[in-house]
């Protein structure tokens, strides 16, 4: 009997590795320098759920006011510790990868432009 559960017990831990966490709100801040202008640091905050498809989330940018809190995105996948988010509309391609279960190391592409977004876990 004390086998079993060893066997139980290491499967579960395998299965931890393999299947970290996504879910939850995930905080990160870029450095925006637009041509003639003084570089700004903005706030972005994603909002990752489940769904019976895989994933799905929402973008805040708290730093640019009310209107840009909870902004649905187009698509959200999370495979091979690799999360690729969405938004059609502002041409928003963010790409990063899970490197521990606190943190993804990452970029996003904006209007032809990449700027360095790495994300860190809300505590819950």
């Amino acid at each position: 009997m004390k086998r079993v559960y060893t066997i139980v017990i290491m499967l579960l831990a395998v299965f931890s590795l393999y299947g970290q966490d996504i879910l939850g709100d995930w905080h990160g801040s870029f450095t925006a320098e637009p041509p003639g202008g003084m570089a700004q640091t903005l706030r972005i905050v994603f909002h990752i759920t489940a769904t019976d498809d895989g994933y799905t989330s929402t973008l805040d940018s708290p730093d640019q006011g009310p209107d840009a809190i909870g902004i649905a995105t187009d698509a959200t996948t999370f495979e091979n510790k690799e999360l690729t988010i969405k938004l059609d509309a502002i041409q928003f391609v963010y790409n990063g990868k899970l490197t521990d279960a606190k943190t993804i190391d990452g970029s996003f592409t904006q209007f032809g432009v990449t700027y360095d977004l790495d994300l860190t876990k809300a505590e819950e």
